[in-house]
């Protein structure tokens, strides 16, 4: 297994794992936040937001670099 795929396994296993997290989420009577309501909440502060824009760009720059 190439360094290429085991990073991709990695980038799949943690959409899967917010996918499931989401899915558990909706669940009726359900303590987990749903990932808009977890966005919510880090938005909220000046650190959250950068904090976001940063892992956007981050994500981004390693999705579509080539």
């Amino acid at each position: 297994m190439s360094t290429h795929n085991l990073t991709v396994a990695g980038y799949v296993a943690i959409v899967a794992m917010a996918g499931v997290l989401q899915a558990l989420s909706r669940r009726p009577g359900s303590r987990t936040p749903s990932i808009g309501a977890l966005f919510g909440r880090v938005m909220r502060t000046r650190p959250g937001r950068v904090g976001v824009i940063a892992g956007w760009a981050w994500l981004g720059l390693h999705l579509f670099a080539r």
